[in-house]
């Protein structure tokens, strides 16, 4: 009987390879709540949510136009909490004086950060078009 041949590894994939660091991220803010450094722990857990984020951006297929939708729908995205303050502090009846001041800078503080979730959401799951 002829020996066989050995078998061929399986290429690692891509995502396998974030295992390693998703789980050091997530012991280092498991270690760093039980020590009630929460700094730590928000620096722990706020790089555990970029990392696949990131890596899934720099490693997915880019076509041309994916850029441009991105920053379209940025635009768009962030005048949505800046219209929600705006409904906000209209809706209140006799709102005078600083609560209605906050109320629309909250808005304005939130529209970059709206923007930018809708231009990541869009580059993460956009198809190109048919």
């Amino acid at each position: 009987m002829p020996p066989t041949p050995p078998r061929e590894r399986e290429p690692l994939s891509l995502n396998a390879l974030l295992l390693v660091p998703a789980l050091l991220l997530a012991a280092g803010a498991c270690v760093a709540v039980a020590a009630r450094h929460f700094a730590l722990a928000s620096a722990f857990t706020g790089t555990l949510v970029l990392v696949p984020l990131v890596f899934r951006l720099w490693t997915r297929p880019w076509y041309r136009g994916l850029v441009l939708r991105g920053l379209g729908l940025f635009i768009a995205g962030m005048h949505v909490p800046m219209l929600a303050g705006g409904v906000l502090a209209y809706g209140r009846i006799g709102c005078e004086g600083p609560d209605c001041g906050q109320t629309l800078l909250w808005g304005i503080v939130l529209a970059p950060v709206a923007g930018a979730v809708c231009s990541v959401v869009y580059w993460l799951v956009g198809r190109p078009p048919v």
